[in-house]
């Protein structure tokens, strides 16, 4: 999808057709659905640490919902508590929970049905035969459909690898939901008669913290400043510097972290200092951003670090502030998302 898009977007473009506009937006959701299909794969190799903030529930429900059964027969109502806090996930993994866990109820339910979807919070208090939780406050996602249930010899094995009852399934979205679930320190459980349906109970954790307004979608929040950017492709170099040129920022380039480490000194000496660093994960064969940070803090005790990856199975991207950076930006990222970051980070001071 995303070279044939390419090719025709080039044609339209010698053309100064209009239609490019059209071929580059289905490039961009082309990538986004190879980007989900990875963190699925990332996820179930052991990887995918969850990059967590306060998100509200209750719009990730409705949406995720609203887009993956749009075009089912089957009926769906929430019935979602006014009151829901919001919940410490990394959105993007907690969209393929509910997704799979839709796309199960509604294949249970082809000749048609309507699947409850409901959300409540709860407290655990860690009592005697309780939940296998910690203590505090979590909501509940229930969904729960009118299939043909699940037998009562196969409810201990739904979440194992390669387990399925489907004639084509490949056994692997619900262990994908068990092992995105465990990682953000929550609980998936499921109830289920022959004959009457099923139902799964996914338990997370409430955030202390309150949802950060993000900006509209096509809204770009520029900027300005002296940026160092730092990875070992010179193709992500040349593509993050045109995206930082366009957000209002100018921008010098090391292909690791020595030469990082080398130009911030420089420039910090001679009195004009880069206002923020970007800097990769990981280089082949030279340093890579956690120890390129910890030397910018010897020159530089406040330096403002945003820290760029792929590999989001890495500590450094969950716990990034733990490794002495102010930011975080996963690739691969659009414009809109680096602006936002830049723009936090600055705004910080």
């Amino acid at each position: 999808m995303i070279l044939g898009n390419l090719s025709l977007a080039k044609m339209y473009a010698r053309k100064k057709d209009d239609r490019v506009s059209r071929h580059f937006q289905e490039m961009e959701q082309a990538i986004r659905q190879t980007e989900s299909l990875a963190v699925q794969l990332l996820t179930f190799a052991s990887g995918g640490k969850p990059l967590t903030k306060a998100v509200s529930i209750r719009s990730l429900i409705e949406e995720v919902s609203n887009c993956a059964l749009s075009e089912s027969k089957v009926r769906y109502e929430f019935s979602l508590a006014e009151d829901l806090p919001p919940v410490e996930i990394d959105s993007g993994q907690i969209t393929q929970v509910i997704n799979n866990l839709l796309i199960n109820a509604h294949q249970a339910m082809l000749e048609g049905g309507t699947i409850r979807i409901l959300a409540e919070k709860l407290a655990v208090t860690g009592e005697k035969g309780a939940l296998p939780l910690k203590p505090g406050n979590y909501v509940a996602l229930i969904i729960i459909d009118e299939g043909a249930g699940i037998p009562r010899q196969h409810l201990a094995k739904i979440f194992d690898p390669y387990f399925s009852t489907k004639e084509h399934g490949r056994g692997l979205g619900l262990t994908i939901c068990y092992s995105i679930i465990k990682k953000h320190h929550g609980h998936i459980s499921v109830e289920s008669v022959e004959g009457e349906g099923s139902s799964f109970t996914v338990y997370l954790p409430v955030s202390s913290k309150k949802v950060k307004e993000e900006a509209m979608e096509g809204t770009l929040l520029l900027g300005k400043g002296k940026v160092l950017f730092m990875d070992d492709e010179e193709s992500v170099r040349q593509t993050a510097g045109e995206m930082l040129a366009v957000l209002g920022y100018g921008v010098e380039f090391a292909r690791d972290g020595a030469e990082a480490v080398t130009l911030y000194k420089e420039a910090f000496c001679s009195g004009s200092p880069f206002d923020v660093v970007i800097t990769d994960l990981t280089v082949r064969g030279g340093m890579g951003g956690k120890q390129a940070v910890r030397e910018l803090l010897k020159v530089d005790p406040d330096v403002k670090a945003i820290v760029s990856s792929g590999y989001s199975n890495d500590a450094s991207l969950s716990d990034y502030g733990k490794h002495g950076f102010g930011g975080v930006v996963a690739k691969p990222y659009r414009l809109q998302e680096l602006g936002e970051v830049l723009s936090g980070i600055l705004g910080k001071g």
